[in-house]
C-alpha cells in the first residue's frame, strides 16, 4: 500500500478525503469500490480533486485486496461451488453477494454515525466488476436494518461506472469472448486489454475489439511505481476469489438475478430504497462489453415499459470519447461526472 492516509472500518480499507469545506450543511460524498485486479489506489487522482469539485471521496479496497481483510476458507468455498449447475450453488453463490451487501451495508452504517453524514448525499459507485456490487447493494440492501439509522435516507444513488456486460449479468453475442483471446483462463493481456481505447458504431456489427494506437492504453502513460499500487493480481488468479465470481457469476445466473433485483421494482413496494437512483454511467471508448452492455439494459428497459413493469428511477450517463479509464486519464471531468446530479 501507498504512503496515502489508509484508514480501516469493519472489514475495508480505505482511503478519505473528509469533507470538502467547513460548516458546510451538505456535500455529496462519493464512496467509489474498484474492479477485477485493481485497487483503490487506480483512482487516486480523484482525491486532490474533492475540494475543486466541492465533494467527499472514499476510496474502498474491496475484501481480499491490501490492507481490507482476506476471505476465509469457507467463504472461498462458498464461491467456488458456484461452479456448479444446481440449486445449492445457485443459493451459495447468493448467499457470497449478500453478505458482501451486509459487510458494505455496515460500514456505511458507521460512516454515517462517526461522521454524521447529511442526508441524501451518498452516492456509492462500483467501476468494472465493482458494478455487480452496485446491483447487489440494491437487491439486498432493504432486507437489512441498523437500529438506529434508515440507511436508504442517506443514499443519493447508486452507480455502475462503466460496467462491462458480463457484470450485468448480459450474455455475450455470438462469437464474442469475455476475456482477451477468448480464453477464460488467458489474463496476461488483461491489463493492456482493458485500459486501450476502442472506436464502436452503433451496431452489433461495428462493436470493436481491435484497440487504437493512438490514444495508447492508459497503462502504457501510467509509472512502474503506479502500475505497482494500482494492480494487485492475486483475486484474478484461476482460484482467486474476484476470477471464481466473474466466472460463476454469469453461469449461475447469478449477476442476472441480481441486476432484475435491482432495476425492477417490485409492484405495490413502497419502502425508502425505492425512492433510490440507479445510473449507469459508462465510457463509449472503452472495450466492446461496455457498449454491449448498454444497449442490452436500454433494449431491457424499453421492454419493461411495452409490458408495463414498474422500473427503478434510474439514469444514464455517456462520458464521449473516454475509454474504460476515465477516472486515470480524466479524472476532474469523470468525477464531476460521478457527483453531478445532471
Amino acid at each position: 500500500m501507498s504512503n496515502n492516509n489508509w484508514k480501516k472500518l469493519g472489514v475495508f480499507a480505505f482511503l478519505d478525503t473528509g469533507p470538502p469545506f467547513t460548516n458546510q450543511e451538505y456535500y455529496p460524498t462519493l464512496l467509489m469500490l474498484h474492479g477485477l485486479s485493481v485497487t483503490a489506489e487506480f483512482f487516486k487522482h480523484f482525491l486532490p480533486l474533492a475540494k475543486v469539485v466541492g465533494a467527499r471521496v472514499i476510496l474502498i479496497n474491496r475484501r481480499g485486496y491490501p490492507g481490507s481483510d482476506p476471505f476465509s476458507d469457507q467463504d472461498h468455498a462458498i464461491i467456488a461451488s458456484a461452479t456448479h449447475d444446481t440449486p445449492e450453488a445457485s443459493e451459495n453463490a447468493n448467499l457470497f453477494m449478500k453478505a458482501r451487501t451486509k459487510e458494505l451495508y455496515d460500514f456505511l452504517c458507521e460512516i454515517v454515525r462517526s461522521e454524521d453524514l447529511p442526508t441524501n448525499s451518498i452516492i456509492l459507485a462500483g467501476w468494472s466488476l465493482g458494478a455487480a456490487f452496485m446491483t447487489t447493494f440494491l437487491a439486498y440492501a432493504p432486507s437489512f436494518e441498523a437500529d438506529d439509522i434508515e440507511l436508504s435516507r442517506y443514499i443519493r444513488r447508486v452507480i455502475a461506472y462503466d460496467p462491462p456486460s458480463i457484470a450485468m449479468g448480459y450474455p455475450a453475442p455470438d462469437g464474442y469472448y469475455y476475456l482477451p483471446e477468448g480464453k477464460d483462463d488467458d489474463m496476461k493481456s488483461f491489463p493492456l486489454w482493458v485500459t486501450s481505447y476502442y472506436t464502436h458504431g452503433e451496431t452489433l456489427e461495428t462493436l470493436s475489439r481491435t484497440a487504437l494506437d493512438d490514444p495508447r492504453p492508459t497503462i502504457l502513460a501510467m509509472s512502474a511505481e503506479d502500475i505497482e499500487l494500482a494492480f494487485y493480481v492475486p483475486p484474478s488468479l484461476p482460484d482467486g476469489v474476484d476470477m471464481l465470481l466473474l466466472r460463476n457469476g454469469l453461469k449461475s445466473g447469478l449477476f442476472e438475478r441480481l441486476r432484475m433485483a435491482a432495476v425492477f421494482v417490485p409492484d405495490g413496494t413502497e419502502d425508502g430504497w425505492c425512492n433510490v437512483e440507479f445510473r449507469y454511467f459508462w465510457c463509449d471508448r472503452s472495450l466492446w462489453q461496455v457498449p454491449w452492455g448498454i444497449w442490452s439494459f436500454n433494449a431491457e428497459i424499453e421492454s419493461a415499459k411495452e409490458l408495463g413493469k414498474q422500473v427503478r428511477r434510474h439514469s444514464i450517463v455517456r462520458m464521449s470519447g473516454a475509454n474504460h479509464c476515465g477516472h486515470w486519464d480524466e479524472p476532474e471531468r469523470t468525477l464531476k461526472l460521478l457527483v453531478s446530479d445532471a
